[in-house]
């Protein structure tokens, strides 16, 4: 099952999506959601706590842009926005003018044909547990550390 969610960007932004889309034959929803994942993973944003999320700065021509992911990767979308403390529009925004030259330099080391949806973002997910009478939620950005574990120990590593 796919999810739905609209969001609006710039009207730059909105072109620079669907030009770098294009030209690595990608959806636009695939780019965009390959280049936060690889935002995430670059860390370059400091994690916030107790605070509101933060907005997209007004003032700009606007351009709508509805999005259907799948579940895992809206999932991820929240948990980004959670941890980052900003709305889907400003986190697009920020990986577009913070992160973009690093993520087209990888895209252009893998060739044309091998980037496709299966590799959208690597091993993401989550556990929730009980540590007594808490109920905590841990987040995984990455290969779960008992994957990376294996794999050394099979000297895949």
């Amino acid at each position: 099952m796919n999810i739905e969610t609209t969001t609006c960007i710039s009207l730059e932004h909105f072109e620079l999506c669907k030009l770098y889309a294009r030209q690595y034959n990608m959806s636009m929803r695939t780019f965009i959601s390959a280049l936060i994942s690889f935002s995430v993973q670059w860390e370059k944003v400091d994690i916030k706590s107790f605070k509101q999320l933060s907005y997209r700065k007004k003032g700009t021509k606007w351009r709508r842009l509805h999005l259907v992911l799948y579940e895992d990767e809206y999932e991820f979308f929240m948990d980004v926005k959670k941890v980052w403390k900003m709305s889907l529009a400003k986190i697009i925004a920020f990986c577009l003018d913070n992160v973009l030259g690093e993520f087209l330099k990888i895209l252009d080391e893998m060739g044309d044909d091998d980037y496709t949806d299966n590799y959208r973002y690597s091993g993401y997910t989550f556990s929730v547990y009980r540590e007594g009478e808490i109920i905590c939620c841990q987040f995984y950005w990455g290969p779960h550390p008992e994957i990376i574990k294996k794999a050394k120990l099979l000297g895949h590593i």
